[in-house]
């Protein structure tokens, strides 16, 4: 019988990594915690519970973007770093004062970026390997044959162990594929009872057929399903509060959750609460298994043309 208070192991593609069903992001860390202390203890709590996997990106950060990995790896060595599976990204370029170069927001997977940016990773987690680095969200100018050599590279000079990308469409994913040795062994998406695109746009056939699990960030529809008062969110929270009675769930974000890894592709949810409670609630939420009935009493409040 399944433990529904530990989050499962599972495997993004059969070459590796190997990840909790739960992955705990860390985007709000800084407002979530006063000290390095803090969410020291609260990575123990994650442990505690089987959620050993960790996301992160350098352009995260409060109040200026860049912040972050630094605040998070030193919480990781009071823990230890051999406890965790850590995720991080590369190629958003964000306006801050830790970056006074860049004047615009925009994107860059050139080869020179890519290694610059996994040895600031590597330095300010104070690691000396990242498991899974994701292209963070679509570079219009990528050169394939480029992002794809430096990719690689960073791999055989054993700096990253994984790689994978992050909002790609299935072309995008296929172009660079096409280029790179590695295979890529997830591609982190968004995807709620609010947004459901991937299911229709080929995002999640693409991850059936090519063998990734994706991860999934906002499957709560980024706090949305809980606190805005539209018409058409607040009646599928309603229906999200009574299937969660239907399973003895905390809520409807909880319900929301395991609406989300219903989906044969087998997505893992990033939360990013700093409440335990919350962590605890989807962990119990990924562990239920969602009657195929109650999974679409969700998904045609949002996508009407499914009723006809």
């Amino acid at each position: 019988m399944t433990d529904l208070s530990t989050a499962t192991r599972v495997k993004m593609h059969e070459s590796g990594p190997e990840f909790s069903s739960v992955i705990w992001g860390s985007m709000r860390c800084e407002e979530q915690f006063s000290s390095v202390s803090e969410l020291a203890d609260h990575l123990r709590f994650l442990l505690d519970h089987g959620v050993t996997t960790l996301d992160t990106a350098p352009a995260y950060g409060i109040p200026h973007p860049y912040t972050v990995e630094e605040f998070l790896g030193k919480a990781i060595a009071e823990v230890g770093r051999d406890k965790f599976e850590i995720v991080t990204k590369l190629g958003i370029q964000r306006i801050s004062p830790h970056r006074e170069v860049n004047r615009v927001r925009h994107f860059d997977f050139s080869a020179k970026e890519i290694a610059r940016s996994t040895d600031r990773s590597l330095e300010k987690l104070g690691i000396d390997q990242i498991d899974l680095i994701l292209l963070h969200r679509p570079d219009y100018l990528m050169i394939p044959e480029e992002t794809a050599g430096a990719l690689d590279k960073i791999v055989a000079e054993g700096k990253v162990r994984h790689v994978g990308v992050s909002n790609f469409s299935p072309s995008r994913i296929a172009l660079l594929k096409s280029k790179l040795k590695a295979p890529i062994t997830t591609n982190q998406v968004e995807f709620s009872p609010l947004f459901l695109d991937p299911i229709s746009n080929g995002t999640f056939d693409t991850a059936l057929m090519e063998g990734h699990r994706p991860m999934i960030w906002s499957p709560v529809g980024g706090g949305r399903l809980l606190t805005s008062e539209e018409e058409h969110v607040t009646t599928i929270r309603e229906k999200l509060a009574e299937i969660a009675r239907t399973y003895d769930l905390d809520g409807p974000a909880e319900a929301a959750m395991s609406f989300v890894v219903r989906h044969p592709v087998g997505g893992v949810p990033i939360v990013g609460s700093g409440k335990r409670e919350r962590v605890a609630g989807a962990i119990k939420a990924v562990n239920t298994d969602m009657d195929i009935q109650d999974w679409y009493d969700i998904i045609t409040l949002t996508s009407p043309m499914l009723n006809l």
